[in-house]
């Protein structure tokens, strides 16, 4: 019997086009059946491209740079990251829509970019489960969704690689972290995560983790789910985003 990831992948990838068209995820315009976006936006989408920060995957100036100015400053626990695109103003209404505007049908073109991009590079890493960054329960009940699990089980369909939604749990709803400074960020987060109890016996002999969410900026929200995972035994933590702020540098 096909799994609900797959079949809920599959209404929203082949059944709801039909009855509710897509519309480009940057300009808006409608598109044709079995299109994610329209063909003058395409050539403009802005994907990483290499060279990029050994730990986390911002793009860095030369080769001769390893690391990005926050992973200089700030190391971080995860093994490496990636991302499939930048953070600017060609991606930032896509993902604001995608989190905030109830357009979950993004998740099936966000997932099939990085399967196209980037599949050979996550199976290396040998992930053993997928796991989204949580939200808060009280976001979840306003918004309905949390768009990071929603990415995290269509990427489960892609590549064959067991998804667990709620592994990790939000416990506080903290303030926004835009405006705080990288150490600020982490020190915002204290606390703010937990390993679900009821997954305990299910986190038991996992070694390697591929931790999902939508926007990398600081990593500090990556960082602070990193540790409480190597904390309950997991060795391996590799991150993904959707979309990666600019290093500072």
């Amino acid at each position: 019997m096909p799994s609900r990831n797959l079949l809920r992948f599959l209404f929203y990838d082949r059944v709801l086009p039909i009855l509710y068209p897509r519309n480009c995820p940057v300009c808006g315009v409608l598109l044709p059946y079995g299109d994610y976006v329209c063909s003058k936006c395409a050539p403009q989408l802005p994907y990483v491209q290499e060279p990029t920060c050994l730990s986390c995957g911002k793009p860095v100036s030369s080769r001769e740079q390893e690391y990005c100015y926050d992973c200089r400053i700030f190391p971080k626990s995860f093994r490496s990251g990636l991302a499939l695109f930048l953070y600017n103003e060609k991606t930032r209404p896509a993902m604001t829509a995608f989190k905030y505007k109830n357009r979950r049908v993004l998740s099936q073109f966000f997932a099939r970019e990085i399967f196209s991009r980037h599949a050979a590079d996550i199976l290396r890493r040998k992930p053993d489960v997928l796991v989204p960054v949580p939200i808060h329960s009280h976001k979840r009940r306003l918004r309905g969704y949390n768009q990071a699990e929603l990415l995290a089980r269509d990427l489960s369909v892609l590549l064959h690689i067991p998804c667990l939604s709620h592994l990790l749990l939000r416990t506080v709803d903290t303030p926004p972290q835009k405006a705080l400074r990288p150490q600020a960020r982490l020190n915002n987060l204290q606390d703010a995560f937990m390993v679900n109890p009821a997954c305990r016996k299910e986190i038991t002999g996992i070694n390697t983790v591929l931790l999902i969410d939508d926007i990398y900026t600081t990593g500090a929200t990556m960082e602070i789910c990193t540790r409480i995972l190597h904390a309950a035994g997991v060795k391996n933590v590799y991150i993904y985003s959707v979309c990666i702020g600019v290093s500072r540098d």
